[in-house]
């Protein structure tokens, strides 16, 4: 029998109430919480990960650009870009949709400044439309990249699996320690027969319908897939979905990321969670039970 939570402890009670004036504190607390969980994980991952040479840090900045999307969190796409450049030396794009888009952030980072809340599916693409490498690594702001998000390793294994488009990282929620597992996650009813099927093992790396969204991935195979514009919000199912059949999906379980959300921020989630045109979108786009909020 499923266990009923008390109403004051659901998940949307809870946001809720972090989210009044009166959890100030709690918020703050939960900010530095988060941020020592990640200076703690910067310092120990450092100890962990394999010493690369500049030789080989160049060569992952000649062969990947980072497309970024960012709205209205600029403290969080400064920390993105901060650790993004403690292990990653090439060019980095950013597509901001927000009132006031990102400022100059160094050499290497292209900002794109689109209109405001013209939507994720719209931001990733005119990132990826401004790639000129042969790989790009997907992800977004409230990413964070440590030494053992090592691009090189994933590189490698797409040069020796040609077969294989996109390879996905491990992705960690913190404060909570948890690993986000999008693998196991339904592709909408109607998606395309997997070119290879789910589960075989390719060069040690199980083959997925779905990773989380932060892989590396071959530029022109994400470009041939790209995201559905008339989504503003939910496009990660979606763009598997569409994926499937055409692209072949790994889960690399050693190369890691962090995931620190803003889950209390009331601005914010005013316009992330507003996805009630999308999902009915979705609903008549795939399947008369296809328009969940499980697409994250």
């Amino acid at each position: 029998m499923p266990i009923r939570l008390p109403s004051s402890l659901r998940p949307d009670r809870v946001k809720q109430a972090m989210r009044s004036p009166y959890a100030a504190p709690v918020r703050g607390a939960y900010r530095l919480v988060t941020a020592a969980n990640l200076g703690l994980v910067r310092v120990v991952d450092a100890r962990r990960a394999p010493s690369r040479t500049a030789a080989d840090r160049q060569e992952v900045a000649e062969r990947v650009t980072i497309a970024v999307k960012t709205f209205e969190r600029p403290a969080m796409i400064r920390r993105f870009l901060r650790s993004a450049r403690r292990v990653f030396d090439g060019r980095i794009v950013v597509a901001d949709d927000s009132r006031q888009p990102v400022g100059p952030s160094g050499p290497w980072v292209d900002v794109i400044a689109l209109p405001f809340n013209s939507g994720v599916a719209v931001g990733r693409n005119a990132a990826l439309a401004a790639v000129e490498t042969e790989f790009v690594f997907v992800c977004d702001d409230d990413i964070v990249l440590t030494a053992l998000t090592d691009l090189a390793v994933l590189m490698d294994y797409l040069d020796h699996n040609p077969q294989v488009d996109i390879v996905g990282v491990a992705l960690v929620d913190l404060p909570v320690r948890k690993l986000v597992d999008r693998s196991t996650s339904p592709l909408f009813a109607g998606a395309g027969e997997p070119r290879i099927p789910l589960g075989t093992v390719i060069d040690e790396l199980p083959v997925v319908g779905k990773v989380a969204q932060v892989y590396l991935g071959r530029t022109e195979a994400v470009r041939a897939v790209g995201w559905d514009e008339r989504l503003r919000m939910v496009d990660h199912r979606d763009f598997f979905s569409r994926a499937s059949g055409r692209l072949v999906t790994v889960q690399h379980d050693r190369v890691l990321a962090y995931h620190a959300q803003t889950p209390f921020d009331a601005s914010y989630a005013r316009y992330r969670e507003d996805v009630a045109d999308d999902l009915t979108y979705l609903g008549r786009k795939w399947s008369p039970t296809a328009g969940r909020s499980d697409d994250t």
